[in-house]
């Protein structure tokens, strides 16, 4: 196994349970997560280890949401 570079989010996220946003770049504030989660298999994780996510939204959309520092949001 190793690591592969994928340039679109949506593609990147085909076939995973868990994205890990380690990164205060905005480009992670302004992705569809909506279709972003239709796209991955689920139980869907997210975690925010900057916190620069909505992570309400995020567990509304049906995310389990693990920000860091922060007390999980979990659909379990």
């Amino acid at each position: 196994m190793g690591v592969s570079y994928v340039e679109d989010p949506c593609e990147a996220v085909r076939g995973c349970h868990a994205i890990a946003v380690m990164t205060e770049w905005n480009l992670y504030r302004e992705l569809d997560y909506r279709r972003i989660h239709d796209l991955m298999v689920k139980p869907a994780f997210i975690f925010d280890g900057r916190n620069i996510l909505d992570h309400q939204v995020l567990y509304e959309i049906g995310f389990n949401v693990y920000p860091i520092g922060k007390r999980p949001m979990s659909h379990f």
